[in-house]
């Protein structure tokens, strides 16, 4: 596929693979690409879409996908009120409205029942990502189709890259990188031809990539590195002066993303519906062990570039006790680190797309390397999905290098390359059956890392949802079992013992939960479902808590608590909570009958009439309506 290259007189010294040392084609507009280079982006598209086409089965996972989509109170309905509030809105830890907003979009137009049209939005714009990628390296490379096909492949085949596409709230990744390499590709035109207009766009372009993720900051970094492979002055002042808005958006998101994963909402700018923090415990790791995280992950990711073997939803840390035994691999990770920062800078100027290459790849994963660890994980796939940009663009520099050599062997690299991307589109289909749903996610999981206790709490709770309760207790049981305990387990286990009828051991679990932690409201709420027929007093108190700690004001809270006062004949004062019930979700028929109960028992008799008449209203037919209307003689 290596187009022949054209003789040039032989030069001395070192050999320098980069547009701005060498006399390449211009890339300047207008020049648009030949037949054969439309004819493999159309393969190279249709490629993708093959290779994920049995994703648009998949069903939403209970991870994520719940505060997302299925139960997110914004899009039910999706309106236009609650698509402003989602500007405003921070999600799962994360503000990155524009990605929400092509989310309600979706819900607005195909519902939240099926994850089909969401999965199916995902893939095209991976197509597109795809076709995105294969131009941003054609056009650095100098028009090099070589390089530029094999950086197409790589990212839109490659199996690592499936948890962005297939699954649904990893719509972030997606339309981020989108916006990312619009915004890069600006930027390279701007290098080339200056102008107001590219430059412009390339800020545009990074804005709305902010809006979809905050990842989108490391663009940055990477603009320094276009500067300096186009051959321009990093200090002139120009270049400065050109990255200070782009410096300065960085750094806004930059600290909206850190105050939020702290638990923060920026200052009360933004509302959100979850009071905790995805950063672990600093103290729970040294700076050093942290240093070696990031470098197995570093290393990691690169090795699995190469092998996509053992792929995982969820890769968890070591156990403290053997890591702090010392783990061979975190060394040779931390080794193999500094090896290939110390290798690019030495050959900066030899060979100067290794330093490129890395320096993309590092600048573009660099975030996400658990120096200050987010989340449970020490690695995960949908990392990976820019940063691999620069690995295939190093790799297609040396293969175009040595075929320029040896051009006999086009044919027999024409032919290797199309096996590798069978061989990439095999392994996707496989890793796209694994997201096909939430069980065949964690089982998956679950095999691999029969140690780790926090997938099986994950598969646990939705089991308990899904209503397979003894499922759910066994696997809450073997996450305790391999030592790992959290509120989560417990707060699981009670759910499961109550839905069961064992009042006691739920109330046990839930008093172990809030042992843990006294300040967890969701375990308060529970605790006082579980309380409401034994201990109709304390469900009240717990619920009293609820109410004093909720972020967003539920009628749910008020409801269970009214009913607790009825059960204490508080008739009143249940009255006064269905009252701010029905204020918050004047659509449920039981609000109404509950609170007609307790004007009956109050002696309003004409206001339960009317709440009773209400509930029927509602709820046509309403057994209990009916029977309490009766009663009273209509």
């Amino acid at each position: 596929m290596a187009q022949p290259k054209k003789k040039t007189p032989a030069k001395k010294g070192p050999v320098n693979p980069s547009p701005a040392k060498q006399s390449t084609p211009s890339t300047a507009a207008g020049e648009g690409f030949s037949f054969y280079t439309w004819l493999v982006l159309a393969a190279l598209a249709l490629a993708v879409a093959i290779a994920y086409w049995p994703a648009l089965d998949n069903q939403f996972v209970d991870w994520d996908d719940p505060a997302y989509v299925t139960e997110n109170n914004l899009f039910k309905p999706a309106t236009a009120a609650s698509l402003n509030a989602l500007w405003k809105t921070v999600i799962s830890l994360n503000y990155h409205p524009l990605t929400m907003s092509t989310l309600w979009w979706n819900a607005a137009n195909a519902g939240t029942e099926s994850a089909r049209p969401y999965i199916a939005f995902n893939l095209f714009l991976h197509v597109l990502n795809s076709l995105l990628a294969f131009g941003l390296a054609w056009k650095m490379s100098g028009k090099k189709l070589l390089i530029a096909a094999l950086v197409g492949i790589g990212f839109g085949l490659h199996p690592m890259h499936v948890e962005s596409v297939a699954w649904v709230a990893e719509r972030k990744d997606v339309l981020y990188v989108f916006f990312f390499f619009l915004a890069a590709l600006s930027y390279w035109h701007y290098l080339e031809k200056p102008g107001i207009l590219p430059w412009l766009l390339a800020l545009v372009f990074f804005v709305l990539s902010c809006f979809s993720k905050a990842m989108a900051v490391s663009l940055v970094p990477v603009l320094f590195l276009f500067d300096w492979w186009k051959g321009r002055n990093l200090f002139s002042t120009k270049a400065v002066l050109d990255k200070i808005p782009f410096a300065g958006i960085a750094v806004l998101f930059g600290l909206i993303a850190l105050d939020i994963q702290g638990g923060g909402n920026f200052g009360g700018w933004l509302s959100t519906v979850e009071r905790q923090d995805a950063i672990s415990d600093f103290g729970l790791f040294t700076l050093f062990e942290r240093l070696q995280f990031a470098a197995y992950g570093f290393m990691m990711y690169i090795v699995k570039l190469i092998a996509p073997l053992g792929q995982s939803a969820f890769y968890p840390y070591p156990p403290i006790d053997e890591f702090r035994k010392g783990l061979p691999i975190f060394w040779f990770a931390l080794l193999f680190f500094f090896a290939c920062m110390g290798l690019s800078l030495f050959f900066a100027k030899r060979h100067k797309v290794l330093a490129f290459s890395l320096g993309f790849y590092f600048f573009t994963v660099a975030l996400v390397l658990q120096v200050i660890s987010v989340g449970a994980v020490v690695m995960a796939d949908r990392y990976t999905y820019l940063p691999y940009w620069g690995l295939f663009f190093l790799l297609g520099y040396i293969l175009n290098h040595f075929l320029e050599k040896q051009p006999k062997l086009n044919l027999a690299f024409t032919i290797g390359l199309l096996a590798l991307s069978l061989f990439y589109i095999e392994c996707t289909r496989a890793r796209v059956e694994v997201w096909q749903n939430h069980d065949s996610l964690w089982t998956n999981v679950i095999e691999q890392y029969p140690r780790a206790g926090e997938p099986r709490q994950i598969r646990g709770h939705h089991y308990g949802k899904t209503g397979r309760i003894d499922l759910a207790i066994a696997d809450f049981e073997a996450a305790l079992a391999t030592g790992y305990q959290s509120v989560s387990i417990y707060e699981g286990l009670g759910n499961a013992y109550g839905t069961q009828g064992k009042t006691d051991q739920a109330i046990q679990m839930f008093n172990r939960a809030l042992g843990m932690d006294s300040t967890n409201v969701s375990v308060h709420y529970n605790r006082a479902i579980a309380s409401l027929n034994a201990n109709p007093q304390g469900s009240v108190v717990d619920l009293d808590y609820v109410i004093a700690h909720s972020l967003v004001p539920k009628a749910s809270n008020y409801s269970v608590r009214g009913f607790a006062k009825l059960r204490l004949s508080q008739f009143a004062a249940s009255v006064k909570d269905y009252d701010e019930a029905i204020r918050l979700d004047p659509g449920d028929p039981f609000s109404f009958f509950n609170r007609g109960q307790g004007r009956q028992f109050s002696g309003d008799q004409a206001g339960a009439i009317q709440d009773y008449q209400k509930a029927l209203q509602l709820k046509p037919g309403m057994p209990e309506a009916t029977q309490k209307l009766k009663e009273l003689g209509l």
